[in-house]
């Protein structure tokens, strides 16, 4: 029988490829790059990371600073190896141990700037609400005091000293049938340390025994405690009123009230001025007496103050707002911390 060959037709359909050839002639056949194009390529890879780095840095900072950034970023889904060729040397992974500058993946990196980014907008959040529309945001989203306070253990712990190991140590000196008041709490480090009775109050319910309320009504009877804390936490725009409630659950004779809080807190505006004279005027005509105040240390200052009887006036409050002069409280600037 004769083959009849049409003019003019590609060579390709012209040929039957055999069926018997080696597998790997597919692979030999691709021509290799050449090896100088390989070192340019690679030589580049840094500085294509390096800008690729800063875009996502940038990014993530812009993502954080939302109310709604998500706490931490989810591990990229592994890809599936290629079938049917030779292996080739995978790319260096975000989770893997390619390390980034200053320690740690850069996926690691991106979740703290994530965080740090999220305890930031809570932070001033909580500087600039008053205590009644911060207990409602907190008890509209539980896990946001989980998530300040776990960045707020990052920010501090490079701190030579923390303040609420200082208030330990104030109450190891004192008689452990004191019964005190921890506002603003935390995760209640004070209750489960100290040998006193420990109330212990916060937004939300941080730790076992922890009580949520707005600090400016505490659910305590009136003059019922010996001593009240506040550390770090006298965060409101109306913080006047979580002293006055702090005045009114004290026992009117030799209350004492505790004060930590960062040093530059109480800088005003003008250069080298300090809000702190009118910050201890107004307690002292809130009934307290300084007793003691330390500011040895590079991040905070502590007051002592000890309630005396003669003084009964109170401040705007849910606890102190009946009877009594309105008090004029400076204002405190937003504690700010750095981005890490």
């Amino acid at each position: 029988m004769a083959i009849v060959v049409i003019e003019g037709a590609p060579a390709a359909k012209r040929r039957k490829k055999s069926k018997c050839a080696p597998a790997h002639a597919a692979v030999e056949a691709v021509p290799a790059a050449p090896v100088a194009k390989q070192h340019a390529a690679a030589e580049n890879k840094p500085k294509r990371k390096k800008k690729a780095w800063k875009r996502i840095s940038r990014a993530v900072d812009e993502v954080a600073a939302q109310p709604d950034a998500p706490a931490a970023l989810p591990l990229p889904p592994a890809a599936a190896p290629p079938t049917g060729l030779a292996a080739r040397p995978s790319a260096p992974s975000l989770a893997g141990s390619k390390k980034a500058k200053g320690g740690g993946s850069v996926l690691q990196q991106m979740r703290q700037r994530l965080q740090g980014g999220r305890f930031r907008w809570l932070n001033e959040t909580l500087y600039t609400s008053d205590g009644a529309a911060a207990l409602d945001m907190v008890q509209k989203q539980p896990n946001l005091m989980d998530q300040y306070h776990e960045g707020f253990r990052e920010q501090t712990k490079s701190w030579p000293v923390q303040p609420v190991d200082q208030a330990i140590t104030w109450l190891r000196s004192k008689p452990s049938s004191w019964v005190v008041a921890d506002l603003g709490c935390g995760d209640a480090r004070i209750a489960s340390t100290a040998a006193q009775t420990v109330h212990s109050f916060d937004l939300s319910i941080t730790a076992p025994g922890v009580v949520a309320c707005n600090m400016a009504a505490v659910p305590l009877p009136a003059a019922s405690v010996d001593a009240a804390i506040f550390c770090l936490s006298l965060m409101g725009t109306d913080y006047g009123s979580f002293i006055a409630e702090a005045a009114r659950i004290l026992k009117p004779a030799g209350g004492w009230l505790w004060v930590a809080e960062v040093q530059s807190r109480f800088m005003s505006d003008g250069e080298g001025s300090s809000v702190l004279p009118a910050f201890l005027s107004a307690l002292e005509q809130l009934g307290f007496a300084l007793k003691r105040k330390d500011t040895s240390n590079s991040h905070f200052l502590v007051l002592e103050l000890q309630r005396q009887q003669q003084q009964q006036q109170k401040v705007g409050g849910s606890g102190g707002s009946s009877g009594g002069a309105r008090l004029s409280w400076p204002e405190l600037r937003a504690c700010q911390y750095k981005k890490r």
